[in-house]
């Protein structure tokens, strides 16, 4: 694991952090900033894009109390489900990307990795921020696997599994901002949770009856795990890339997150 190195800021510290191994003098990609973008369209040469429309992501923002007092930026283009993400930027090729928080929530992550590599040059780099297993609602949940995440990309599903969404609602517990990581924490049968067995049950049952989108933790990582099984998948000539990080700790970073870069290469690293 790599220690976060300082670094003077300008602003945001998190922003500055993020940005300062990209080239930001060049045209960029956030996915998904929603009301928390790392990037700033009064300063960067951006291109923001999403799964839905401006007029849902204002209407979320407006129900969700994070966004209390928050501008929602709008996006340029809308990443329409079943499509290539090149073909919904028209076919544009950015010197860097960035998603912040977003990834945990791809049900076939290497698939996504390498749409959004579609839309990169050779030699840049994707910023990915991450929450970390081991201070988050996803404390007694294991990890994801090699194995696991290289099963979802040959079967590529389009929608959260009945097993991730089974995994993550029985497993995960109620943080409600005040729990203490660096404590011991208590069995997970004396944890509170948001869902019973039985609800988490329901909720997959469900979606693979109605093949309805549900928004859960798909994936579940800790810094080593993370870089561990990205480099097995680079090893194995599933994504052309070359990871660096994690860096965890970082001016400004947010409690319980940890940051990587994948620097695309031209074959196989």
């Amino acid at each position: 694991m790599e220690t976060a190195k300082m670094f003077k800021s300008t602003g945001c510290a998190r922003r500055d952090y993020v940005l300062s191994h990209l080239r930001m003098e060049k045209r960029g990609i956030e996915i998904a900033p929603y009301f928390n973008p790392v990037t700033d369209k009064s300063i960067h040469d951006v291109f923001y894009v999403d799964c839905i429309d401006n007029d849902e992501i204002q209407r979320k923002a407006g129900e969700n109390p994070g966004g209390i007092g928050k501008t929602v930026p709008l996006v340029d283009s809308v990443w329409v489900p079943g499509e290539r993400l090149l073909s919904c930027v028209n076919n544009q090729l950015f010197e860097y990307a960035i998603a912040s928080h977003v990834f945990e929530h791809v049900p076939n992550p290497i698939g996504w990795l390498l749409e959004i590599l579609d839309c990169l040059e050779i030699g840049a780099t994707l910023a990915l921020l991450i929450p970390n297993r081991e201070h988050s609602m996803d404390y007694y949940r294991r990890v994801t696997s090699f194995g696991e995440l290289v099963g979802w990309h040959v079967e590529k599903p389009r929608i959260p599994t009945p097993g991730q969404i089974m995994d993550f609602l029985s497993d995960s517990f109620e943080d409600t901002g005040v729990v203490d990581y660096n404590k011991k924490m208590v069995p997970f049968v004396e944890a509170k949770r948001h869902y019973s067995d039985t609800q988490a049950f329901n909720y997959a049952e469900w979606t693979a009856n109605e093949n309805k989108y549900l928004d859960v933790h798909c994936t579940v990582w800790t810094p080593a795990s993370f870089v561990e099984v990205f480099e097995r998948v680079a090893k194995l000539g599933l994504l052309p890339v070359q990871v660096t990080g994690p860096f965890v700790g970082f001016p400004g970073s947010i409690a319980g997150e940890f940051l990587v870069y994948m620097r695309k290469c031209e074959s196989k690293p």
